[in-house]
């Protein structure tokens, strides 16, 4: 039994003694590893949250990311770290990332993430915690005059291009007063969505300098309960605080649809203006539906081949072939099934909603007298009426928003009308506008059927809807069509 105990004994706790010198150099040699050890978990461990925040780690390592990424990096914020937008700052956010990247993690593993990734980000930081650290839209902004340019679906692929000053706005601090675009944002407005992308509001309140709340309901509820709605969505969480997101929501990963790409490329010389119907052509084979990515540049080079009898220089059709490889190749990712339609951009309208989710002249509220009122569709709110050249046509004067507007231009349908004013009339247009200001082909070429009301359908199949939209816009359109009018494009 003793020899037991004996072995069952704690064994003796270490004695350091300072006068012997071995043990000095022993407990020497301890410190030196225990320092280099623990320097070596500090590195690794910045080096591995470095690693983990960092645009690669996000882009190519654990997410299905990878359209995410090449679209990033062709966006004004390519130079913005993922983390900043989708993490921010502090332990909490940080701890909430981790928990969030091991589930993409797990889904990575079995193979079952959402394809495409959904949009938008459900728990995204709010915007004033993120845009709004280089970004100040509650200040007051100049108006801007914005140029773009367009290409006609013609043979010449004709050059339209569209002038306006954008009033931004914000608030003035000076007045305390919020105008223009800006002022979605220097006020609060709040929304009801119906749907996971915000793209059908059903409920837009809006608060008054009093303290009160000015409600718009969708006409489609109108007279439906719509106090508890209201509240069971406040119950909910589902009511949102409109910020910058709300418009700019593709912000850093923006797909051009393709009219867009192509005009983009023409204006930057990628594809030649001298191969006949190009425009046109291009954007219907981007349109279009494939199988794989290789029956799509198939297409492509079948294009391609299509111009090589005609006389065209080889080097503009193979530079063609390569635009649209390229544009195909940074806007379509079927093994995810994204592409431009995917997630609508609200940044503007067309060809999807954007603001006319709200400015549709459908969202009404009712006033204590009775009266009726809706959210003004009227698009001189936030720009001047565009001026639109065709080709050649030099357009000298800029958009006015000088002086006082007069009472007939408050309504954005004074494009249309104006054709009713008289000789005596125009000089006094002239005054603001200058006369080269009707000097606008592109406008007054245009002649409609007497029975335009009928003959319509034909007459956009005839002629494009690009030209329509010069006067009408496209929420013109959805009045009559909501589900919107596709496949009336004219025909080379």
């Amino acid at each position: 039994m003793k020899a037991i105990r004996n072995r069952l004994k704690w064994p003796r706790p270490l004695t350091i003694d300072l006068s012997k010198p071995a043990h000095r150099w022993r407990l020497l040699i301890a410190a030196v590893v225990f320092v280099l050890f623990g320097l070596a978990i500090v590195a690794g461990g910045v080096q591995g949250y470095s690693y983990t925040e960092s645009v690669g780690f996000c882009g190519t390592t654990c997410h299905p990311m990878g359209p995410q990424l090449i679209l990033y990096q062709q966006s004004p914020h390519a130079k913005v770290a993922c983390t900043e937008c989708h993490v921010g700052a502090g332990l909490q956010p940080f701890v909430q990332s981790k928990i969030d990247g091991s589930r993409q993690l797990l889904g990575m593993i079995l193979n079952n993430y959402s394809r495409p990734i959904k949009s938008p980000v459900g728990n995204l930081r709010p915007a004033r915690e993120t845009c709004e650290e280089c970004h100040t839209p509650t200040s007051f902004k100049d108006n801007i005059t914005k140029s773009i340019k367009h290409y006609d679906n013609d043979q010449a692929n004709t050059l339209v291009q569209t002038t306006l000053i954008l009033k931004l706005g914000g608030m003035n601090t000076a007045t305390g007063q919020g105008k223009g675009i800006h002022w979605h944002i220097s006020s609060e407005v709040d929304y009801i969505a119906l749907d996971p992308q915000r793209q059908v509001m059903a409920w837009v309140g809006i608060k008054q300098p009093d303290g009160t709340l000015k409600e718009f309901f969708a006409s489609d509820i109108a007279g439906m309960g719509q106090k508890a709605f209201v509240e069971d969505a406040r119950a909910k969480g589902l009511i949102r605080r409109m910020d910058c997101i709300d418009c700019h929501n593709r912000a850093a990963h923006y797909i051009p649809y393709p009219a867009e790409a192509v005009d983009g490329a023409i204006t930057n010389g990628l594809i030649s203006q001298d191969l006949p119907f190009i425009r046109k052509r291009a954007v219907d084979l981007l349109n279009g539906k494939y199988n794989t990515e290789g029956d799509a540049l198939k297409a492509i080079q079948n294009l391609g081949d299509s111009y090589k009898s005609s006389g065209i220089d080889q080097a503009k059709i193979d530079a063609a072939v390569k635009a649209l490889d390229d544009i195909y190749g940074n806007t379509t990712f079927p093994d995810m099934n994204l592409d431009w339609k995917t997630n609508p951009n609200n940044q503007k309208h067309t060809p999807t909603l954007g603001c006319f989710r709200c400015h549709d002249g459908k969202h009404v509220t009712t006033n204590t007298d009775g009266k009726t009122e809706t959210i003004s569709v009227q698009c001189n709110l936030c720009h001047t009426v565009p001026i639109v050249s065709r080709g050649t046509e030099t357009v000298v004067e800029a958009p006015v928003i000088v002086g006082n507007v007069p009472a007939t231009h408050t309504d954005f349908s004074w494009t249309i009308t104006h054709q009713t004013i008289t000789a005596a009339d125009k000089n006094e247009c002239y005054q603001c506008h200058g006369q080269a200001f009707c000097n606008n082909g592109a406008c007054h070429n245009l002649q409609h059927p007497t029975n335009m009301a009928f003959t319509h359908p034909q007459e956009v199949a005839r002629v494009g809807q690009q030209v329509c939209f010069t006067c009408h816009q496209d929420i013109t359109c959805t009045r009559c069509h909501p589900g919107g009018v596709s496949g009336l494009t004219p025909k080379p």
